[in-house]
C-alpha cells in the first residue's frame, strides 16, 4: 500500500534521547506459546538516506528482513575494535547519520477478531534492531527502540483496531545514543537484523513466566517453582504440568518438591518438558534441574567444582554478518561439543534465542552477557588506550543509569528460564563506577539464583566471581596461590585508576577478589596462527581449586565475503570496504574460520579441554577423569603400538569423576605408543565413534634407530670445469647451492632463518616482531659464499648470511655426503654473538623449491594438524597422507602455517618429475606449500595468494612460538627461539622411499 512517509521534524532528535527508548513494554521471557503469531519477516520496502530525520531518503526499493543494509547494497560495513567511528560527543551523534526507512503493509488476521473483541491485545515485537528505530503505524508514532540486541515490544492494539491494511513504518538510524554503550569489537552494521513479529496476546494469557528448577545434590531431589504474570505484572493463576515427573501443580506457590530427578549439567543435559496453561493460552518450555553456587572460592554446579573450558562467541556469518541465521546456532553448538568445549560466553550481548535453546539441549554452560560495552571511552584515534574519557563514560555518568539499569533488567527477564545460563554478565570493557554497580544490583534483583560477573570490577568488590582478561600464566598462578606480588598489585591498581577512580595504595594487598572464584573471562587470543600455551593455562586449573578455567577469545573469524580490486574472492576485514578508520584484521580472531571450518587452534583447544587426561608411557597410560559428574562408561579406549597402523580395544577402568588410574598397556615392539578415546554412542550432536582425545609416547632413540637410512657406499665430491660440484646424484652450483638431485631440479635451496609473521607478531600487538625482523632485513637476508671444498668424502660449504645495513647475521656450515641414492646434509647455523637478546629468531631451518610441483605428501611425524612450539595439542605420531592443498591453513590474513612437527620421513609425489624423499631421524618440522614465504608475507588476504609454479619445502630445526600477543601474553620463555647455534641433519633422495 502507498501512504506518505511520516513527516520529518529536525527539531526532534529522538535518537539522542536519554533515557533511551519510548513506549516499550517491560522486558519479559521469550516464550513458546500456542497464542497466534504473525511473522513479518520477508521483503520490505526500503529507502536509504544520510539524515536521521528522513529528509533526504532516496527512492523506494526492496530489502530483506532480517538483514543488515550494509550487506544488501546500502553503505558499507566498518570494523573498529575499540575506538568509536563517530566523535565522542555524548549524547550527540553526527548529522550525517546513515538511515534506513523500512515500510510494509500489515493486516490483522481475520481469525483474531474474536479474541480482540474479548479484550486481547496485539504486540509488535522486534528481536533486534541496530542501533535505534522509530516506529509508526498509519503515520502515528508507536515508540522508539533502545538496545540493539534486546527484544523490544510495543502494544499496537489501538493502532491496528480498524479493519483492513495498515502501514508499518520503521526508521532505523545507524548512530544513536545507544552507539556509546554498544562499542563491541565487531562490524558496525545496521538494520532490522532479527525477526519481527505480530503477537496476539489473549485475555488471561501468560504474559510472563519465571521458573526456578532447583536441585539438591545432597538428596538428589528437585524442586520447581513457577510464577505466571499478566500483562500488568500481577500474578496469574495457571496450571503447571511436568509429564515426565507426573507433576501437576498451580503456579505462584512455594517451590514444589518433585522427588528424585536427573539433574542438568553440560555433561548430561537432562531437560524436562513443562506445560503452563490458563484457559486462554498454553506455554511450553524445557527446564533443567540444577543448582549454581559460589561456595567461598569455589564455583559449584550441583555441588561439584566446575572448570569452564570455554569460548567467547559473537554472532557472525560471512554472508549476512550479524543477522539472524538459525542454522548457525545449531552448528556452532555442535562444533563446540565435538571439540570438548563445555562453556560459552555470549560476548558481548544476548544471543539469538535459538542459541540458548541449543545450549540447554546439547549441554553448554553459558555466561549470558548484557548488551553493553563502552571501550571507546578508554581510547581515541590519537593512539592507544589512555583512559582520557573514563570520567565521562557511562559507568560514571548518571545520565546513562536509568537506561543501562533497564537494559540489564530486560535481558535477564528474557533469558532467565534457560538451564544453560549459570552466570550473568552486565557487559564488557565499560570501566567501573556507580552505574555498573547499579546494573549488577538490578540483575540480582531480577534473578537472585545465579552469580553475577563483570570483569572490570577488578577487585571483585560488587560481583560474585573474580575475572580478568589475558592474565599471564605467572599472574594467574599468583591468583591461584591467593597472593599477588607487589608488581602485579601495582598493575591492577593502575588498571582501576585508568577508569578515573580514586584507588588508594595497597588496594590489592588483600582484595575481595582473592576470596572468590576466578575465571579468565577472555584469554588465549586465537587470532590467525595462535593461541599459544593452552596447555600451561589449563594445567593451572588442576593445581589451584580457585581457578575455574575460562573463555578463549574468540569463536569465529568475522570475515565478510567480498571481492578485491583484482577480482579475487576474499574474506574482507577492516579497511576492505573503504573505511578511513578501522582496525584491520583484528576482527578475524576465531577458533573457526569465517565459513566455520575448524582451525588448528580449535583442535589444539579440543585436546587441552579434553574431559579425560592421558599420559602415555610405553607400558601404561595414566588416565585422569576431569569430568565433574560422569564416569568413563560412555567412552571406548583403544591402543596402538605400531604408529596407528592397527588398533586394539583398551579396557577402561570404572573411574569416578576426579579419580586417576594407571592402566597397563599390551607389550609391543614399536617406538610409538598411542592411546585414544572415542564415544561409544551418540551424545547429542557428538556422533558415535567420535574422537574425544588422543595422546602418545614416542621413544626418540628407538625412533631414530628405526628410521635411520641405510647408508650406501660414500662417494667422493667431484668439481667440474665450470666450478660446480657433483656428489652422487646431488648437483651443486659454483656458489655451493644444491640445484639438483638426479633428474629432480631444485631451486633456492639453503638455510632459512625467517618465517612469515603470524598475527600475534604484527604492528598492533604487544610484541611487534614483524617490524623488528623486517627492519634488519631478516626477510630478505643475503648469502655470501665463504668457502667450498672437499673434506674427505664430504663437500663442505661455508657461507655467511648477512643483513643489509647491519653487522648482524649468521655463519653457516653445510656438510654434504652422498651415495648412489641420495645426499645427507648436516647444517650448523651460528648467529652473531652480539645478536640482541630480546630479538628472537623466527626460524632455524632449510628451504628448497621444486619446479616439478609435487602435490601429494606422505610423512611420518606428528599430525594430522599443524604444530608450533606452543600449539599442536592433539597431534600424535603416525604416517599421515595429505594433498598439498590440505596442508595449508587459509587464515584470513596470510601468515606462517602448516608446519608438521617431528617429521622423520616424508615423500612428495605427483607433479612432473620424480618423487622427493626426505629423512630426518632426529625429527624436523615440515612445511610444504605451493607458494614461498615471501608470497605469504606479501599478501593481505588468503584469496589473493598465487602459486608460483613451484612446491616449496621447509624443514625447521627450531621455531619461535606463536603466543597470544595480538591481545594477550607473549610466548612463554621456553617457547622463545633465541639466536642460538643449532645443528641439524636430513637426507634427500630423488626416488621412492
Amino acid at each position: 500500500m502507498s501512504t506518505p512517509l511520516p513527516p520529518a521534524d529536525p527539531t526532534v532528535r529522538w535518537w539522542e534521547e536519554l533515557p533511551a527508548g519510548r513506549n516499550r513494554l517491560r522486558g519479559r521471557a521469550h516464550l513458546h506459546s500456542d497464542a497466534p503469531e504473525l511473522s513479518l519477516d520477508g521483503t520490505w520496502q526500503f529507502r536509504y538516506g544520510t539524515r536521521a530525520d528522513g529528509s533526504d531518503l532516496g527512492e523506494s526499493a526492496e530489502i530483506e528482513v532480517p538483514g543488515l543494509w550494509q550487506l544488501q547494497g546500502y553503505g558499507a560495513p566498518q570494523y573498529t575494535n575499540v575506538i568509536y567511528p563517530i566523535p565522542r560527543d555524548v549524547p550527540h551523534v553526527p548529522d550525517e547519520n546513515p538511515t534506513g526507512h523500512y515500510g510494509r503493509s500489515v493486516q490483522v488476521p481475520a481469525d483474531w477478531a474474536a479474541e480482540l473483541a474479548a479484550g486481547a491485545r496485539v504486540l509488535l515485537r522486534f528481536q533486534g534492531v541496530d542501533s535505534a528505530a522509530k516506529v509508526w503505524i498509519d503515520g502515528a508514532e508507536i515508540g522508539v527502540t533502545a538496545g540493539s540486541r534486546l527484544t523490544q515490544e510495543f502494544d499496537v492494539t489501538d493502532a491496528l483496531a480498524a479493519p483492513g491494511e495498515h502501514r508499518l513504518d520503521v526508521r532505523v538510524v545507524q548512530w544513536s545514543v545507544n552507539t556509546y554503550v554498544e562499542d563491541q569489537d565487531m562490524w558496525w552494521a545496521s538494520g532490522i537484523f532479527r525477526s519481527v513479529d505480530l503477537l496476539l496476546r489473549p485475555t488471561g494469557g501468560i504474559h510472563d513466566l519465571v521458573t526456578v528448577a532447583d536441585y539438591d545434590p545432597a538428596t538428589g531431589r528437585g524442586s520447581l517453582r513457577a510464577s505466571a504474570y499478566a500483562a500488568d505484572g500481577s500474578p496469574l493463576a495457571a496450571t503447571l504440568e511436568v509429564p515426565g515427573l507426573d507433576l501437576s501443580a498451580a503456579t505462584g506457590q512455594d517451590a514444589t518438591d518433585v522427588g528424585e530427578v536427573r539433574p542438568w549439567s553440560a555433561e548430561d543435559p537432562q531437560l524436562y518438558d513443562v506445560t503452563v496453561r490458563t484457559d486462554s493460552e498454553t506455554v511450553t518450555l524445557r527446564v533443567g534441574f540444577r543448582r549454581v553456587e559460589v561456595d567461598g572460592e569455589i564455583f559449584r554446579i550441583n555441588g561439584e567444582r566446575i572448570v569452564f573450558r570455554g569460548v567467547n562467541r559473537h554472532e557472525a556469518d560471512p554472508v549476512v554478518g550479524r543477522a539472524q541465521q538459525l542454522a548457525n546456532q545449531d552448528l556452532d553448538v555442535a562444533l563446540m561439543k565435538q571439540h570438548n568445549l563445555n562453556a560459552v560466553r555470549t560476548s558481548h550481548y544476548p544471543p539469538h534465542q535459538r542459541f540458548l535453546e541449543v545450549c540447554d539441549e546439547a549441554g553448554l554452560y553459558v555466561i549470558c552477557e548484557g548488551d553493553f560495552e563502552t571501550h571507546g571511552f578508554h581510547a581515541d584515534s590519537t593512539g592507544g588506550e589512555d583512559g582520557t574519557g573514563a570520567a565521562e563514560g557511562p559507568a560514571q555518568n548518571l545520565l546513562f543509569e536509568e537506561s543501562l539499569v533497564e537494559r540489564s533488567d530486560r535481558f535477564v527477564r528474557r533469558d532467565r528460564n534457560h538451564a544453560s545460563i549459570v552466570m550473568w554478565s552486565i557487559g564488557n570493557e565499560a570501566a567501573s563506577g556507580p552505574v555498573t554497580e547499579a546494573m549488577v544490583a538490578a540483575v540480582r534483583a531480577t534473578d537472585a539464583t545465579r552469580p553475577v560477573i563483570y570483569e572490570q570490577d577488578y577487585a571483585a568488590e560488587y560481583v560474585d566471581v573474580f575475572s580478568l582478561m589475558y592474565s599471564t600464566v605467572e599472574e594467574t598462578e599468583q591468583i591461584g596461590r591467593r597472593e599477588l606480588s607487589p608488581e602485579y598489585q601495582d598493575k591492577l591498581t593502575a588498571m582501576l585508576r585508568s577508569f578515573a577512580l580514586d584507588v588508594p595504595e595497597g588496594h590489592f594487598a588483600d582484595p575481595p577478589a582473592l576470596t572468590k572464584p576466578f575465571v579468565w573471562i577472555e584469554y588465549a587470543h586465537a587470532m590467525g596462527n595462535g593461541a599459544g600455551s593452552l596447555e600451561e593455562y589449563m594445567e593451572l586449573t588442576e593445581q589451584y581449586p580457585a581457578l575455574h578455567g575460562g573463555f578463549i577469545w574468540e569463536w569465529i573469524d568475522h570475515g565478510l565475503e567480498t571481492t578485491d580490486a583484482e577480482g579475487n574472492r576474499i574474506y574482507g576485514y577492516g579497511g576492505d570496504f573503504g573505511e578511513r578508520l578501522h582496525d584491520s584484521n583484528f576482527v578475524a580472531d576465531g577458533l573457526v574460520l569465517p565459513d566455520r571450518t575448524p582451525s588448528p587452534a580449535l583442535l589444539d583447544a579440543k585436546h587441552h579441554y579434553s574431559p579425560v587426561g592421558l599420559e602415555v608411557s610405553p607400558t601404561s597410560v595414566r588416565i585422569t577423569n576431569r569430568y565433574a559428574f560422569s564416569d568413563l562408561t560412555g567412552l571406548r579406549g583403544e591402543v596402538s603400538g605400531d604408529a596407528q597402523e592397527s588398533w586394539q580395544e583398551l579396557e577402561l577402568p570404572a573411574l569416578a569423576p576426579g579419580e586417576v588410574a594407571e592402566v597397563a598397556l599390551p607389550m609391543h615392539d614399536g617406538p610409538t605408543t598411542t592411546v585414544r578415546l572415542r564415544t561409544r554412542e551418540a551424545q547429542g550432536p557428538v556422533p558415535a565413534g567420535h574422537l574425544v582425545v588422543a595422546a602418545d609416547h614416542v621413544d626418540a632413540e628407538r625412533l631414530r634407530s628405526a628410521t635411520a637410512p641405510s647408508a650406501g657406499a660414500a662417494l667422493v665430491p667431484q668439481r667440474l670445469e665450470d666450478g660446480s660440484w657433483t656428489l652422487g646424484p646431488a648437483r651443486l652450483d659454483d656458489l655451493g647451492r644444491l640445484v639438483g638431485l638426479g633428474e629432480l631440479d631444485l631451486e633456492q635451496a639453503g638455510v632459512d632463518l625467517y618465517r612469515a609473521p603470524v598475527d600475534n607478531e604484527r604492528a598492533r600487538t604487544r610484541n611487534p616482531l614483524e617490524a623488528r625482523w623486517k627492519r634488519i632485513g631478516l626477510d630478505v637476508a643475503r648469502r655470501r659464499l665463504v668457502e667450498i671444498g672437499a673434506d674427505g668424502d664430504a663437500l663442505v660449504v661455508r657461507t655467511r648470511i648477512g643483513l643489509d645495513g647491519s653487522a648482524l647475521g649468521a655463519d653457516v656450515t653445510e656438510r654434504f655426503r652422498g651415495d648412489a641414492a641420495g645426499v645427507e646434509v648436516q647444517v650448523t647455523v651460528t648467529p652473531s654473538a652480539f645478536w640482541p637478546e630480546d630479538l628472537p629468531l623466527p626460524r632455524i631451518g632449510w628451504t628448497l623449491a621444486l619446479p616439478s610441483r609435487p602435490d601429494q605428501v606422505e610423512y611420518a611425524g606428528y599430525g594430522p594438524h599443524e604444530s608450533y612450539p606452543d600449539t599442536g595439542g592433539g597431534t600424535t605420531f603416525a604416517t599421515w597422507r595429505s594433498s598439498l592443498a590440505d596442508l595449508q591453513v587459509p587464515y584470513v590474513f596470510p601468515q606462517e602455517n602448516g608446519n608438521r612437527a617431528g617429521m622423520v620421513r616424508a615423500q612428495l609425489t605427483g607433479g612432473s618429475g620424480p618423487s622427493l624423499g626426505l629423512r630426518a631421524p632426529a625429527g624436523l618440522g615440515l612445511a610444504v606449500r605451493p607458494w614461498s614465504t615471501a608470497e605469504l608475507d606479501a599478501r593481505a588476504h588468503d584469496g589473493a595468494l598465487r602459486p608460483d609454479g613451484r612446491t616449496w619445502v621447509t624443514l625447521s630445526a627450531a621455531l619461535h612460538g606463536v603466543g597470544s600477543a595480538a591481545c594477550g601474553p607473549l610466548p612463554l620463555p621456553q617457547y622463545v627461539l633465541p639466536a642460538r647455534e643449532e645443528t641439524f641433519s636430513f637426507r634427500l633422495e630423488a626416488a621412492t622411499l
